[in-house]
């Protein structure tokens, strides 16, 4: 009777503790829910008219700044600032973020010796070395690298070594003499992002401070004598050139979706050695195109990561889920008979993927060593069931030594990284512009 009551005990003790771990894990999803006011943990985040990359930006958010999560759609939130204005904001750059737009914060040095780089990595010229709470602006953040102002000079940390102060920004004085920060800044006609644009600004435009007691938001006359009003973050005393040799802006809200051909069960084809498998040189590629796509920003997610085996019709359904702007699936093809075969192709199936695949293919020609063979239609499953712009790429014929020497070179998966991205950019830029 004791042993029955002690394991009945050691059940609901059990229960209890699933009860509770549900409850906590319930509570963090519900915590990153609708109508719960959370905190921007990403640099600067741009404020969207509709959920999607390409839609009007009406103003930004900034690290720290409390917002309220009104609605979700797909991958997008409909936030409200403090200041009650509404958008939308890629939703995995609240939390997690590691890129942002250009913006113009103050921040501080929070690490002893910090070393200003040329570039954003750590193999990259130091340009100086920057002391513990020394005053900085941040200007872009890619990838966890910050590119900074600081001594009169330009250069990269990474975003842990510097904390933002956004409550720090600098007092401007009328008759003060400032530039524009940010491309495509608006001018409003009052101390509001709902109010009405009176003329948009480009990077290094001249304005003269007109009204400065209103916190973050200055009233400016532009050069040709137009009055309205612009935001703290997008205007500076420090000198800017029309002809500043600044890098791209991050395409941090863009997601895309690689899937390494092949996995598991499925080794694909093979050398003609029988050394390599399909499988391993498709993951080891995607690999390096995920690097490659990050360090431009891009929010990157994978069908496989690992030596797993994933079903053409997953595949689909992952990207479909995935929302993803573009899919990517990497192969390596095969001949009939040992080097009969040789070069590169780009395949598309639905319309939607046409763009992408010319866009990605002119660059494989451009940039790798092989012949490219151009860019199809062709009905594969993992192109026909996908929803999403989706294309799959022959890189080399694996069973012709040629090909198979250059597909197991890092340099050539690099190549290829570089290939890919380079398409991406110009698919994505085009559609900008629409």
């Amino acid at each position: 009777m004791r042993n029955s009551n002690t394991s009945k005990n050691m059940i609901r003790l059990f229960l209890f503790n699933l009860l509770i771990i549900g409850m906590v894990i319930a509570g963090f999803y519900f915590m990153r829910g609708t109508n719960q006011i959370v905190t921007v943990q990403t640099t600067a985040i741009n404020l969207h008219q509709k959920p999607s990359p390409n839609s009007t930006v009406i103003t930004q958010v900034h690290k720290e700044d409390k917002v309220t999560i009104k609605e979700k759609k797909e991958d997008w939130y409909k936030i409200q600032t403090s200041d009650k204005v509404e958008g939308w904001v890629a939703s995995w750059l609240i939390f997690d973020g590691k890129s942002s737009p250009y913006t113009y914060l103050p921040a501080v040095i929070t690490q002893r010796k910090t070393e200003l780089k040329e570039n954003h990595n750590e193999s990259s010229k130091t340009l100086t070395t920057l002391k513990k709470r020394e005053k900085v602006f941040v200007t872009l953040e890619l990838n966890g690298w910050s590119r900074i102002y600081a001594e009169d000079t330009y250069g990269w940390v990474p975003s842990d070594s510097l904390e933002i102060r956004k409550s720090q920004q600098p007092n401007f004085d009328v008759g003060d003499s400032l530039q524009v920060t940010l491309d495509n800044t608006h001018l409003y006609s009052s101390m509001s992002e709902t109010s009405d644009v009176k003329e948009t600004l480009a990077y290094a435009d001249k304005v003269t401070v007109t009204e400065s007691d209103h916190d973050f938001w200055y009233q400016v006359t532009t050069k040709d004598g137009k009055k309205g009003y612009v935001r703290s973050w997008e205007v500076t005393t420090n000198a800017l050139s029309k002809k500043d040799k600044r890098p791209s802006e991050p395409k941090s809200e863009y997601t895309v979706m690689l899937d390494p051909g092949h996995g598991g069960e499925d080794p694909g084809a093979e050398t003609n050695d029988g050394k390599v498998k399909e499988k391993d040189l498709t993951l080891k590629t995607a690999q390096a195109v995920k690097k490659e796509l990050e360090n431009n920003g891009y929010n990157v997610l994978m069908t496989r990561s690992g030596d797993d085996f994933v079903t053409l019709s997953r595949i689909a359904k992952k990207s479909n889920e995935s929302k993803a702007d573009a899919f990517v699936s990497f192969h390596y093809d095969s001949s009939g008979n040992p080097n009969e075969g040789s070069g590169t192709t780009s395949f598309y199936r639905h319309d939607s993927g046409r763009p992408l695949a010319q866009a990605v293919n002119d660059q494989i020609a451009d940039i790798l060593p092989l012949e490219n063979r151009g860019f199809a239609m062709q009905d594969y499953q993992v192109l026909r069931e996908n929803e999403r712009p989706a294309i799959l790429l022959e890189l080399g014929y694996i069973n012709n030594d040629l090909d198979a020497s250059y597909a197991q070179s890092p340099k050539y998966h690099q190549k290829v990284a570089e290939a890919v991205t380079n398409g991406l950019n110009t698919y994505i830029d085009g559609l900008k512009e629409k």
